[in-house]
């Protein structure tokens, strides 16, 4: 009867042979490397990323909360806009990280223009000199040359003031003004009208000006005035003017130091396509072209 807890006995290992096994050196060794793969995991774990917030940033949403809400912000008002910030910038550069521009048209259209912009930019600029802009300046005189001006004085029968008889109140000035006898002066009949924002004396307006201010028909018909002559009532979209010219100033083309900051820009604006063209052939010449045969039809 006592045959099998003798057995159970015997499978226990005993003293002796727990010392033997731990006295095994391919056990010390097998011990010894699980320990150096641990540490060595544990070494190749990579660092955290690191996200800075620029300080400007800091100060530019500071800014910005207190524009819009009329007072300073309080911390978590500015831990909510950082917090965005931070959102933003990790969502950016794990996307960049998976490549998901890649195959992106809009993405690769934008980087192209990029480039395009950056590769110019990198290329050494040299100013024009004075006598390229004056060759631009004569070559078109058109574009600059600035255009006829006249000075105005103007009557203004308001819509407001005469909703129902403004036009004949404006036509009744106009007889008074033009067949008067005596005519009625220009100080008396500015004071007959309304008050109008721009006033009652309108100087050097081209017809371009006048046009946008007044309306077409203002413009068109007040250059063809003589000195001194009253126009009929012309209208605008608030009410009815009588003008009279007081004065002309023709057409003049500046010189060149009035000139030379737009003539630069128009310059370099001239000689782009030529400043692009040595960007992309800088580029290009980094690269080897391969045309891949088409296949035979």
């Amino acid at each position: 009867m006592s045959r099998p807890s003798e057995e159970a006995a015997s499978s226990i290992p005993t003293p002796r042979l727990w010392q033997t096994v731990f006295a095994e050196p391919l056990l010390h060794f097998a011990l010894l490397g699980g320990l150096l793969y641990g540490a060595y995991l544990g070494m190749r774990r990579p660092p955290p990323l690191q996200i800075v917030v620029p300080a400007e940033l800091q100060e530019a949403r500071r800014a910005e909360l207190l524009r819009r809400n009329g007072r300073p912000p309080g911390e978590a008002e500015m831990a909510a806009s950082l917090g965005d910030y931070v959102d933003a910038e990790i969502l950016f550069r794990e996307a960049n990280r998976r490549r998901l521009g890649e195959g992106d048209i809009i993405i690769r259209r934008r980087l192209i223009q990029k480039m395009e912009y950056l590769a110019e930019a990198l290329l050494p600029r040299h100013p024009p000199t004075d006598g390229e802009l004056s060759a631009l300046l004569t070559a078109h005189p058109e574009r600059y040359a600035l255009p006829e001006r006249i000075s105005l004085r103007q009557i203004f029968i308001g819509r407001e003031r005469h909703p129902l008889d403004a036009e004949t109140v404006a036509q009744r000035l106009w007889s008074e003004l033009s067949h008067g006898q005596p005519p009625i002066a220009g100080p008396v009949a500015m004071a007959l009208g309304d008050p109008h924002p721009l006033g009652a004396l309108l100087p050097l307006h081209s017809e371009a000006e006048l046009t946008q201010l007044f309306s077409a028909q203002l413009a068109k018909e007040s250059f063809q005035l003589q000195q001194g002559q009253w126009s009929r009532p012309l209208p605008s979209a608030h009410g009815l003017h009588l003008v009279q010219l007081m004065g002309r100033q023709a057409g003049q083309l500046p010189s060149l130091s009035q000139l030379r900051e737009r003539l630069r820009l128009d310059y370099d604006e001239q000689h782009r396509p030529e400043r692009r063209r040595q960007a992309l052939d800088s580029l290009r010449s980094r690269y080897q072209i391969v045309m891949e045969p088409e296949p035979k039809r």
